[in-house]
């Protein structure tokens, strides 16, 4: 059986602190394009949304496939005790899987389904970001007519 071993952590716990932190960065590197003259609404900075954007999304369908189909919820203890996400690692004794006896299964599976969640606004939060660079820059670029 696939899973976390006790001491260690699964890859799709990593990779949405790497997310976590990826975003963060991206968040207060947009706070300080708006300083510079240069980089406000730029194609540079509302690609950049982009980019988060799809890896957030990225992180949200794998954090959602890793905690599986959405018949199981946190009350379904098999399916605490088997989700590597969920179960905080096990112990192999003569190839059987053991989980900790207090676990704590409750809270651990309400933040996986709410990190999952949050990855996918956040995405959707980028992109909306990155849109509303471009057209600015677009609009600021196109030439106004005079009205007579």
């Amino acid at each position: 059986m696939l899973g976390q071993r006790a001491g260690d952590s699964p890859v799709i716990t990593k990779f949405s602190i790497f997310l976590g932190s990826f975003g963060l960065f991206m968040s207060i590197f947009g706070v300080f394009s708006q300083i510079f003259a240069v980089l406000r609404q730029s194609k540079v900075v509302g690609s950049l949304d982009f980019v988060v954007a799809l890896v957030q999304f990225a992180g949200g369908v794998a954090t959602a496939v890793a905690l599986g189909p959405g018949i199981n919820s946190c009350s379904n203890k098999r399916w605490r005790e088997t989700n590597s996400i969920i179960n905080g690692g096990y112990i192999v004794v003569n190839g059987q899987n053991f989980v900790y006896k207090h676990t704590p299964f409750e809270s651990r599976c309400q933040m996986a389904f709410a990190i999952t969640t949050f990855e996918f606004l956040i995405g959707m939060t980028f992109v909306m970001s990155g849109v509303a660079m471009i057209l600015a820059a677009q609009k600021r670029k196109t030439p106004q007519v005079p009205k007579w």
